[in-house]
């Protein structure tokens, strides 16, 4: 009878540990930041323009600067998706940088991040992400086909990038610090797999094997810490032997995970940006 009590009271405890895991595991993944009214208003002083629009999810914003306004349409815009603790204005001290004005950044908050409502998800992120390009568009007058994209993303931010990307024509992705798939990060974080309870199953290598199958794929760029604490650089590894010949990757000597952003960005988007000019000109 003891034994049978012992039992029971270890599946109570496992059907609870296991129900915790289905209904929270998003407090997990994600950490909403809001921003405060100063932060607003410095972006507005900076020539950000916000661009407002609604999903399933409810009203939603995201963020567009240049160099300097124009109504006629960059050569190039940039979508930037950030890591699972950033805002969407995180991106506008390093993005002030680049002089050229034809090119434009999209900056990309998640739902319940800044000042959207809702719950992120892989499906609503994907939606903010088209809806917010959808949205810049239809305000400016601009058609999509006057333009490349390119999508850039920061760890969860690199998973953002490359399911718009598996899924929207883009010319150049930039992915830094990003992980294989989110099954991959959990055992590596809780030593034990979650298989089907796991409900935000980002795949990032599905993605770019969707993106490498592309009739005229984009040019792809890979960027991971040797230092990353937090997702392991063979994961960056991992991702770019789907396709060595046409996946180009950098392991920056020392870079951790939330300080790769200072270290390498700059000079590797900089480096990828005026290489896209070159060629739109030639």
């Amino acid at each position: 009878m003891l034994e049978m009590e012992g039992w029971l009271f270890a599946a109570v405890v496992l059907v609870g540990l296991v129900s915790m895991v289905v209904l929270v595991q998003d407090r997990f993944i994600y950490f909403p930041q809001r921003y405060s009214p100063a932060q607003m208003e410095e972006a507005k002083m900076a020539g950000v323009q916000e661009v407002r629009f609604r999903t399933s999810q409810g009203n939603q914003a995201a963020f567009f600067w240049r160099n300097e306004h124009s109504s006629t349409a960059p050569r190039m815009i940039w979508l930037l998706f950030g890591g699972n603790g950033d805002v969407a204005l995180a991106w506008i001290g390093l993005i002030r940088a680049f002089t050229g004005s034809g090119t434009g950044f999209l900056l990309i908050d998640y739902p319940g991040y800044g000042v959207c409502e809702g719950k992120p998800n892989p499906r609503t992120i994907l939606e903010n992400s088209e809806r917010a390009l959808q949205s810049l568009l239809e305000k400016e007058g601009w058609t999509s086909g006057a333009m490349t994209l390119g999508v850039l993303g920061h760890s969860l931010g690199g998973a953002a990038a490359l399911q718009f990307a598996a899924k929207n024509p883009v010319r150049k992705i930039l992915a830094v610090s990003t992980f294989t798939t989110m099954d991959d990060m959990v055992r590596a974080q809780i030593r034990f797999p979650l298989g089907h309870l796991l409900r935000h199953r980002f795949d990032n290598l599905a993605s770019l094997k969707t993106i490498l199958s592309q009739a005229e794929g984009p040019e792809i760029e890979i960027i991971h810490g040797q230092a990353d604490e937090i997702i392991p650089a063979k994961m960056g590894q991992a991702l770019a032997h789907l396709d060595p010949n046409r996946i180009k990757f950098s392991e920056i000597a020392g870079a951790r995970h939330n300080d790769i952003i200072q270290t390498a960005f700059p000079m590797s988007l900089q480096s990828a940006f005026f290489r896209l000019i070159e060629e739109e000109k030639r």
